[in-house]
């Protein structure tokens, strides 16, 4: 119950705080939104400015999602269905598409943070969960968690469903795992992580006779595993038969504008691009973008993956290592590294792994939480006034 206490009022004092950033934002950047509907689309819900803001860019997609559905508008179909559906059902009670996508966005963030801190608990002692959750809220695009996205929502179901697997209560630890996949596109690999998580629990010493005779005793569970799959399998159906193809949310993402193809590219010409991108565009705005682009991109991989190979010393589940390493890999084969300083934030090993590496070098956490808390705050000005982040 303290703990409880302890993460309220730290979500509450959080929130409060980056709406007061936000509402100070034209006092340090011009108003300049870059995407469209700002005026004829946010303006119109009768909202002050630095309020509607936190729907920016992607929440005008899942207003509209919310309010029409998928028909009549186009490229919103890359949006998966969960989060705007949940909102459209709820909007009767608050009046409002916007004040309700805001408000499920919220609630989930406090409840992500909740099942995070429980579900490191478990692993960890007091103190990591403690400074792991600082890491979640001071993360530089952590406002994301806070605005009209759906990142809150999808770490409720990913971390619901960790937590179900620590019990070995494995039907509940799927249907999280579909409600993740039917919110996000990269919830699919929380099949691999069931499965890993489930080896796991049977103390397996990985030996082909080991992982054979576990599959012959399981196999229903294992099986069953596909369930994960019935809430996209149902998007995909309905995008078949409205624009005769299942994979219509993949092929409208190279028409955002942002660099996406739908023919793989290697992460090494991914890495080169961007890199051809921070050298050659001038100073400004933009290019801190790129630059951020880049370094949370690599610097994800390169953490997760030395934490592959220390996982042991770490004590980091496989499970949670699986999903987050392929989470991150997905998006930028695609040919780009945009929006990658949001679609990190739900590899949350992430922020077990900075808390641990930093457990006995408290001025190196001092200094980094600093750091990551005043990036925040630059980034959530940002973001209000209207210009791309992630």
């Amino acid at each position: 119950m303290k703990s409880l206490k302890w993460i309220l009022v730290l979500v509450i004092v959080w929130r409060l705080a980056l709406l007061l950033v936000g509402s100070l934002g034209d006092n340090f950047v011009v108003y300049d939104p870059s995407f469209p509907y700002s005026v004829d689309r946010l303006a119109q819900y009768d909202l002050p400015r630095w309020l509607y803001s936190w729907a920016n860019f992607d929440g005008v997609h899942y207003l509209t999602i919310a309010e029409k559905g998928y028909i009549g508008t186009g490229l919103i179909q890359a949006f998966f269905p969960i989060y705007p559906f949940l909102t459209g059902m709820l909007m009767p009670i608050f009046g409002s598409s916007m004040i309700t996508g805001l408000l499920v966005s919220n609630f989930s963030l406090i409840a992500a943070v909740i099942l995070f801190f429980i579900l490191v608990r478990q692993h960890f002692d007091f103190a990591t969960a403690k400074y792991s959750t600082f890491f979640l809220l001071l993360f530089p695009t952590s406002f994301f968690l806070g605005a009209m996205y759906s990142e809150s929502l999808f770490l409720v179901w990913i971390l619901a469903s960790f937590i179900f697997m620590d019990k070995k209560q494995w039907l509940w630890a799927t249907i999280f795992a579909g409600l993740a996949a039917a919110t996000r596109l990269v919830g699919i690999f929380m099949i691999p992580a069931l499965l890993i998580a489930l080896l796991e629990s049977e103390k397996t010493d990985w030996s082909p006779s080991s992982l054979i005779n576990i599959i012959k005793e399981k196999w229903l569970i294992i099986l069953g595993f596909a369930l994960a799959l019935v809430g996209l399998g149902a998007y995909m159906l309905f995008l078949n038969g409205e624009f005769h193809d299942p994979l219509y949310f993949f092929h409208v993402q190279s028409e955002f504008g942002s660099g996406r193809q739908e023919n793989l590219i290697l992460l090494p010409q991914v890495i080169w691009r961007a890199l051809k991108i921070v050298f050659t565009v001038p100073l400004g705005l933009p290019l801190l973008t790129y630059i951020q682009e880049l370094v949370f991109s690599i610097g994800t991989f390169t953490i997760l993956t030395i934490s592959w190979f220390q996982r042991k010393s770490l004590k980091i589940p496989n499970s949670w290592l699986t999903f987050s390493l392929l989470a991150t890999l997905l998006p930028p084969l695609t040919g780009s590294f945009s929006s990658m300083p949001r679609y990190v934030l739900v590899a949350f090993p992430l922020y077990v792994i900075l808390a641990s590496w930093t457990r006995h070098r408290p001025i190196i956490r001092v200094i980094l939480l600093a750091g990551f808390g005043l990036l925040l705050v630059f980034n959530t000005i940002l973001f209000i006034q209207g210009h791309w982040i992630a």
